[in-house]
């Protein structure tokens, strides 16, 4: 890398510290993010500033017992990364998942997103495609509605997933923001929950990209607050960032019952807001539990 390009990167991560939730902790790690690699240190983020940032104070249980992750060793595409979630037990009122922190330690805003669910969720499982911008440790943090913090930890090979260039018009680009799609997932399981797919198109501009017409930088412009409510009932609501990919795309469980809507609510950082009701058919499963109690 040049000095050039240095300066460039330097442009780059000055124009995101007003638009990211971190501030000014998150532009620190821009900064380094774009200096040469003869001037980068090989310093444990995760050590040195991201569990401070986030959990100070907070004991951590490092295990598989409460979630497992998955996530490729090596990323196919570092723009489109998987990544899956699955909860070790079922939701209930006397033991849930509340919150999952997901982290990505060498993105230029390493916080992906806080996703919340409910009792009414069912299954606190989550998949998702993430932007990775080097070789990282990602993370998942489960909290519990008792206060216990538990963490799994992935290795992922992928780089320049933040920053691949923009070949298009942005405003085009942006006409389609905001059209959403969902989808039921196969059948109702056993315990009544059913696999829900919902997905927005938005570019998700993490204001890395050049655009490769103009030559200049893509400004910061993404999805930042997710609600999904069933039948009156949230039973999924998430902060995201940057590190979303393009036309975000979540899978969630949730406990469709004899029918009903799903409503969403979706908020970027430009303050633009989409609202849209999807309507819910009673699943095969709860149909056939319905037929033999009348």
């Amino acid at each position: 890398m040049n000095m050039q390009t240095y300066r460039r990167g330097l442009i780059v991560a000055l124009a995101l510290i007003g638009a990211l939730p971190m501030g000014q902790a998150a532009a620190e790690e821009m900064l380094e993010i774009a200096r040469p690699k003869e001037m980068k240190s090989d310093v444990d983020l995760w050590a040195t500033f991201l569990r401070e940032a986030f959990f100070k104070d907070v004991e951590i249980i490092e295990d598989k017992t409460v979630i497992e992750m998955k996530t490729p060793y090596r990323a196919e595409d570092a723009a489109v990364t998987p990544l899956s979630i699955t909860a070790q037990f079922d939701q209930s009122p006397e033991r849930y998942i509340k919150t999952l922190y997901v982290i990505v330690d060498n993105n230029p805003q390493p916080l992906v997103g806080t996703f919340h669910f409910t009792p009414d969720t069912g299954k606190a499982d989550l998949a998702l495609r993430v932007r990775i911008d080097r070789y990282t440790n990602i993370r998942a943090v489960a909290v519990l509605n008792n206060g216990e913090h538990h963490m799994v930890t992935n290795y992922v090979k992928a780089s320049g997933g933040c920053s691949d260039p923009f070949g298009g018009d942005i405003y085009e680009a942006l006409k389609t923001a905001g059209k959403m799609r969902f989808r039921t997932v196969g059948e109702i399981l056993g315990d009544q929950t059913q696999l829900g797919q919902f997905s927005i198109s938005h570019p998700n501009f993490t204001g890395m990209s050049i655009n490769q017409r103009t030559g200049n930088i893509v400004p910061p412009h993404f999805i930042n607050k997710v609600t999904l409510v069933y039948n009156d009932k949230v039973v999924m609501s998430a902060e995201t960032g940057i590190s979303i990919s393009q036309d975000p795309s979540f899978r969630f469980f949730f406990k469709p019952g004899t029918g009903g809507t799903l409503r969403a609510d979706i908020e970027d950082s430009k303050g633009n807001k989409w609202s849209e009701v999807f309507d819910v058919t009673e699943a095969p499963a709860a149909a056939a539990t319905a037929d033999k109690s009348t």
